[in-house]
């Protein structure tokens, strides 16, 4: 439940407030898949040598009979959560039928693949009801749990591994005003020896650890990516043998996981493109230019405690390194966590949680926006660049 604006260090006043509203107001219902197909999901585990990652896999699937389907938020989840923020478990469960169904079967053919990467010291079922969006029009959706960072991450063998990185809470302050500093700095640089001086100080001092953490994630999305011939083979046993279209891979994510996106758009030649939801490009990751297309989606309403939210803070940037097909999008009045499940909550915005953005109009461009760039860039359908709520610089 904590994201990368605050790396990991949230206002936990604010989210207390949050979750007693919750336990006192009825959780709406959430949104249903807008797809022709029915949604499946599974879980697999992919190890290479004493490193491991779990991945929870959405996906296209057959009608089925099965009354198995994924929880909202399992208890676990929920447990993990409440371990971290002091608060009970109990006000954040929400066991109710998601609209995945376990281990059903996939469609027939080979589908385009998604990695998607949650925030920092979040988990990976943030964007349910986005991984369902997308398993509906026909991808694989490959949600990747990062063990020892995500808050917890469960094993196939039913281990729970918590997060193991420290958070230093006491430092939150310092942190939040380095960020605007930052933020300020970054829209105003001219050259791209001005961005980099701009954003540098997000990886140093307290940020030190963050280039470290780029790579150990990128590192887990090049393992899953790996495996993917081995899990068409079936040598990992889960429904997707022989449905995963290797050659159309592309990565996406929320916060530090979407800078972990931008980092694989730099660094990885065995995807086609990348989208980052509301996330800073860091320095560790430029190379001479992008290797792949690259989205960069933000959010134009800072949160509490913060001044500054990331609006364009990029474009130098991509001024400079973007290619062809890349893009830059705006969701105007939408907040950090209307990128993730949260947009659902109608208390949120009370909070400032999240922006003023209509929650179902940024469901739906959000949506749109995925499924249009990765559909061109995947699928070679025509890239929609008019979508409702958004300002968008195609590069």
């Amino acid at each position: 439940m904590k994201f990368l604006k605050y790396i990991g260090y949230a206002f936990l006043s604010l989210l207390a407030l949050l979750v007693t509203a919750l336990f006192l107001i009825p959780q709406p219902d959430k949104p249903a898949p807008t797809g022709v197909h029915t949604v499946g999901v599974t879980e697999f585990e992919v190890t290479e040598g004493n490193k491991w990652v779990v991945v929870t896999a959405w996906y296209p699937a057959k009608p089925s009979v099965s009354r198995h389907f994924l929880p909202y938020m399992a208890a676990y989840i929920a447990e993990a959560i409440s371990e971290k923020q002091k608060i009970p478990a109990s006000w954040l469960k929400d066991e109710r039928p998601s609209f995945a169904s376990i281990d059903a079967k996939v469609i027939s053919g080979r589908h385009p693949v998604l990695l998607f990467n949650h925030g920092f010291s979040s988990h990976a079922y943030q964007n349910l009801t986005q991984m369902e969006e997308l398993a509906s029009h026909g991808y694989i959706v490959l949600s990747l749990s990062h063990p020892g960072h995500s808050v917890v991450t469960k094993r196939q063998n039913g281990d729970l591994v918590f997060q193991s990185i420290p958070l230093e809470p006491e430092y939150a302050p310092q942190r939040i005003a380095a960020m605007d500093r930052a933020a300020v700095s970054m829209r105003s640089s001219s050259t791209i020896n001005d961005w980099i001086d701009a954003t540098s100080p997000l990886e140093e001092g307290l940020f030190r650890n963050i280039p470290a953490y780029v790579d150990e994630w990128s590192e887990n999305n090049r393992r899953v990516i790996r495996a993917l011939t081995r899990v068409n083979l079936g040598a990992i046993s889960t429904p997707l043998k022989g449905h995963l279209d290797t050659e159309s891979v592309g990565v996406f994510g929320h916060s530090f996981g979407g800078s972990v996106a931008a980092d694989l758009a730099f660094s990885e030649p065995n995807i086609k493109a990348a989208m980052s939801l509301d996330s800073y490009v860091y320095t560790h990751s430029l190379q001479d230019t992008m290797k792949v297309p690259l989205c960069v989606a933000y959010g134009d309403v800072a949160e509490p405690p913060s001044d500054e939210s990331m609006a364009w803070i990029n474009q130098t940037l991509f001024e400079t390194k973007a290619v062809s097909g890349s893009c830059e999008v705006l969701f105007v009045g939408a907040a950090h966590l209307n990128f993730s499940d949260l947009n659902h909550l109608p208390v949120g915005e009370l909070l400032g949680l999240t922006g003023s953005i209509d929650a179902d109009v940024m469901h739906q461009s959000s949506n749109q926006l995925l499924l249009s760039y990765f559909g061109h860039h995947l699928k070679g359908t025509p890239q929609v660049n008019d979508i409702e709520g958004v300002k968008m610089v195609v590069y």
